[in-house]
């Protein structure tokens, strides 16, 4: 028998409940009516469909919607929220590894990490001057140490042993 998908029903309880808040009836909280508002709700109802039927795709484009749709709800409000590149690789790598957990655990990790990096790059750089190390180079070259090791990596010949 085949299940009945919630998908559709959920997607259209999104959109209406979205335009709801736009419409201004009601009053929850600041900029509800706002596009953010909208992807969170769409991640949610797809994070949820995801979870119900196992299915590891809706998980990760629920998740991806929902935490760019809360980076750019919760940024304006908070001064120590990280800025739109560190937060959007930081949400596709938090979603890809609760989503894919067996297979891409280390690009999550991977992008993760990158993230935690552009986050952090002003404290790590005003450390290395504060130490004497000079960082006029590390600031300038940084992006093409990371597209060599990129394209090295995407070039070099892997034995893959298929089990």
């Amino acid at each position: 028998m085949k299940k009945t998908s919630i998908l559709l029903p959920g997607l259209l309880l999104a959109a209406s409940l979205f335009a709801w808040l736009q419409s201004g009836q009601v009053h929850l909280f600041e900029n509800q009516g706002e596009w953010p508002v909208l992807l969170m709700l769409l991640g949610a109802v797809l994070l949820y469909q995801g979870k119900k039927e196992a299915a590891g795709p809706h998980v990760l484009i629920g998740m991806l919607l929902f935490g760019i749709g809360l980076h750019f709800f919760a940024k304006p409000e908070l001064s120590w929220w990280p800025g739109d590149f560190e937060m959007i690789l930081f949400v596709f790598g938090f979603s890809l590894f609760a989503a894919a957990r067996k297979e891409y655990v280390y690009e999550a990790v991977a992008m993760i990490g990158f993230s935690l990096f552009l986050y952090f790059f002003k404290q790590i750089t005003a450390w290395l001057e504060s130490v004497h190390i000079p960082t006029e180079h590390f600031k300038t070259y940084w992006p093409y140490v990371f597209i060599g090791i990129s394209l090295l990596l995407l070039f070099i010949k892997r034995n893959k042993t298929i089990r």
